[in-house]
């Protein structure tokens, strides 16, 4: 039996919704229906919309033609459509599912990961990950493979391998690539390396060599002080690196030269395929470079301006001011940043068009201005938004509670703005016009069909459509009659 306390949840809502249709607050033929901050209900028929928004912005349940959204935030969030497909996020980013018609996947934390396979192939069981403990799944060419770490197991297709067995790591640990199998033994002290025309084994950090013949030949001594690799013999770009590290390191190839001293402070790197030298003394703090492909100087903290390809950063007091901009034959991007996210300033424009096709601003935490395809959003507060721009699940499950007033509009003149989850609110759609400010007054016109104006929420309230003018007080539904002369306008 649900108990008074759990029906009252369920109660609440429908007796408010009640008290409008008796009180009068609105016609049943009408769209909006508030009482900030309880509820407020939206509903348009030209677009098969609706909504309800709950306490503020916590429970938010929102239909658009054939999708359904569903929120208490920042708890829950789900979507779903007619096909089946349908996202679940808990606490986001803590855990998600999405589904379709082909599968189902879930993951929290990003360590447990569990995917149901694809319901059209028949030998897909899918797969499932606990890391680092517990993994299964199949290979790319269907076969299974379980493991619990570090007792015993096997995987295909992990962590850049082909293959993966071990047994009561690090004991035992046996990877293959690319015919490559190499063989761990108390993982990292002891491996060998075999494969066709290959051979190699280490005692780390003693001594350490594998070779290829025609392929590679890898050696170092003492790890990490002596390194010696030739590496693509087989390919018309090889290359030979060798190290006394820290003191000095050398790379060499047809393409590239490079000296360093006292890694990673003093360098010398000379790119014959691009054309360019860079220099560095000390990396980070002064680096020049000249060439076609890049050129540039660098003096940290106080200057730097440097150029690659189509890209060009420059530095001004780092880490104060920093400007990125991208040209190429059809785009020109430029972005402003003071003290990286306090401050942040992007442009986006197409060499072809006038005026800018994207432009955001932020300044952290108070503002986020966005303008996309002539469609321009200002909301404060920006907590989030301006380190994760764009980021579509901070905005579903995080921002309306912070958003304390926002403001959407575009080039037509049609805009909606709201103050504090619509204790004020307005919308403008051409010359139709809707505002509200709770509970002292609301307005409504719509174009050669109604007015309607009522204060302390139909207390007072004024109706006009194409017939006739009518004075309700009281709450009542029935209206006194209003002479012709008696009008109401706004801007």
């Amino acid at each position: 039996m649900i108990s008074i306390r759990k029906r009252s949840v369920f109660v609440l809502p429908a007796a408010v919704l009640l008290f409008f249709t008796v009180a009068g607050v609105a016609e049943a033929h009408s769209r909006i229906f508030t009482l900030w901050p309880l509820v407020d209900y939206r509903r348009s028929d030209a677009v098969d919309y609706t909504s309800v928004n709950l306490f503020g912005p916590l429970v938010k349940f929102e239909r658009k033609a054939t999708e359904r959204e569903f929120g208490i935030r920042p708890l829950y969030f789900r979507a779903a459509d007619e096909k089946g497909v349908a996202l679940r996020e808990f606490l986001y980013p803590v855990a998600s599912q999405r589904r379709d018609a082909q599968r189902t996947s879930f993951q929290g934390l990003h360590l447990l990961h569990y995917d149901s396979g694809d319901r059209a192939r028949e030998n897909d069981e899918g797969s499932f990950m606990l890391f680092p403990f517990v993994f299964s799944g199949q290979s790319h060419a269907g076969e299974p493979y379980f493991a619990v770490f570090p007792v015993r197991g096997k995987l295909y297709d992990r962590f850049g391998r082909d293959e993966i067995h071990f047994t009561l790591f690090p004991v035992h640990l046996r990877t293959e690539h690319r015919g490559t199998t190499n063989s761990h033994f108390l993982w990292p002290f002891f491996r060998q390396t075999h494969g066709p025309d290959e051979e190699g084994f280490k005692v780390w950090p003693l001594y350490g060599g594998s070779q290829k013949e025609g392929a590679y030949r890898k050696r170092f001594y003492l790890w990490p002080f002596f390194f010696s690799q030739d590496l693509n013999l087989d390919t018309d770009r090889p290359r030979s690196f060798r190290a006394f590290f820290p003191f000095y390191l050398q790379e060499e190839s047809p393409q590239v030269s490079s000296r360093t001293w006292l890694w990673p402070f003093f360098s010398r790197i000379e790119d014959r395929e691009r054309g360019y030298v860079e220099r560095n003394f000390p990396w980070p703090l002064l680096r020049h470079t000249e060439g076609e492909y890049r050129e540039g100087f660098r003096a940290l903290p106080f200057y730097a301006d440097e150029r690659t390809d189509e890209f060009r950063r420059r530095w001004i007091g780092w880490p104060i001011y920093r400007i990125e901009e991208l040209s190429t034959e059809m785009l020109e991007r430029r972005r402003d940043r003071v003290l990286f996210f306090l401050y942040s300033d992007t442009r986006e424009q197409l060499r072809e068009e006038d005026r800018p096709r994207h432009r955001r601003v932020a300044l952290w935490p108070l503002f986020t201005y966005e303008m996309s395809k002539g469609v321009s959003h200002f909301y404060t507060l920006s907590i989030l938004e301006p380190f994760f721009p764009g980021n579509r699940g901070i905005e579903r499950n995080w921002s309306p509670l912070w958003r304390i007033y926002q403001r959407k509009w575009d080039r037509h003149g049609n805009e909606v703005s709201t103050l504090l989850w619509n204790l004020y609110w307005k919308e403008r759609r051409g010359d139709d016009l809707a505002m509200e400010l709770f509970p002292l007054f609301s307005y409504r016109r719509e174009v050669e069909e109604e007015t309607d104006f009522a204060l302390l929420k139909g207390l007072v309230r004024l109706h006009r459509d194409a017939e006739r003018r009518r004075l309700h007080l009281f709450f009542l539904p029935w209206g006194i009659p209003v002479g012709s002369g008696f009008t109401t306008e706004s801007g």
